[in-house]
């Protein structure tokens, strides 16, 4: 399911149907309009295993919710929506009247930790940074990995995104996280399609075009990976590691003279 919402008020969420049904819930929690955030994830974490499509099972998930360190205070209303990762379809569902309130002076309390979809979520507010960033990201997706073998989470955190994108298409937190996801899966044409709109949002940003252009290298498209880069190398042209991805791409090509030139600056 997909959700908005708040930590304690909001943990026990019930879900009914068959092993069919139980695809991702978005959950959302805003007020009106002023501040607000998510907290998708797949019904049961995604690890909900039924002997029978026609049975009907009862889930309830007790779960802590993130959000944004400067959410605004105020009290705030769970939204929930159904969304089937095979088919796309999504409808509201009926949530309970609970409202969550928002204090930034009340009392810390113990809460479980997070679910791996959110642990991604906070992992790519690193990827702005460029070479700084990719290293902590790395070392805790290696930890979360042993969580879930199959890595579902990762499919999980891609539906919910695409859809968000949909509906919110300028957030470029959103964006970042989609490729994210799409990278770990090691899907490079969801991946460029995602960093595609990141470099839109984040234009400025010679990393954001780094990425996109890693990302063609690794589609074995030297020549795209070429165009891509030339923005970063406009914002920032002694950064090592573009010129070294030049360097990558123009040897993919054939181009082995112009490749040597762009790598000797890396030995000066």
């Amino acid at each position: 399911p997909l959700g908005r919402g708040g930590t304690d008020g909001f943990e026990n969420l019930l879900g009914r149907g068959g092993t069919d049904d139980f695809e991702n819930l978005l959950v959302k929690g805003g007020t009106d309009g002023l501040s607000s955030w998510i907290h998708d994830h797949g019904i049961g974490m995604g690890q909900l295993y039924g002997d029978s499509s026609d049975m009907s099972y009862q889930v309830i998930e007790r779960m802590a919710m993130l959000p944004p360190a400067n959410i605004v205070p105020g009290n705030y209303q769970l939204e929930a929506i159904y969304l089937n990762r095979k088919t796309g379809e999504n409808y509201k569902i009926e949530t309970p009247n609970i409202s969550l309130k928002i204090d930034p002076k009340a009392i810390p309390v113990a809460a479980p930790e997070l679910d791996l979809v959110t642990q991604l979520r906070t992992l790519s507010v690193n990827l702005p940074k460029g070479i700084n960033g990719l290293d902590p990201v790395f070392a805790e997706v290696g930890r979360i990995n042993q969580y879930d073998p199959t890595q579902d989470y990762l499919i999980q955190a891609e539906k919910a995104l695409e859809y968000r994108l949909k509906q919110e298409p300028n957030r470029l937190d959103l964006a970042y996280n989609l490729g994210l996801a799409n990278v770990l899966q090691q899907d490079a044409k969801g991946s460029i399609a995602a960093l595609k709109i990141v470099t839109q949002l984040d234009s400025k940003n010679p990393n954001a075009h780094a990425y996109l252009a890693f990302v063609y290298l690794y589609n074995l498209q030297p020549k795209l990976a070429e165009q891509a880069l030339k923005p970063a190398l406009e914002l920032k042209p002694n950064q090592p590691e573009y010129q070294l991805l030049k360097g990558v791409a123009q040897l993919m090509q054939g181009d082995v003279i112009q490749t040597w030139k762009n790598l000797q600056v890396l030995f000066k």
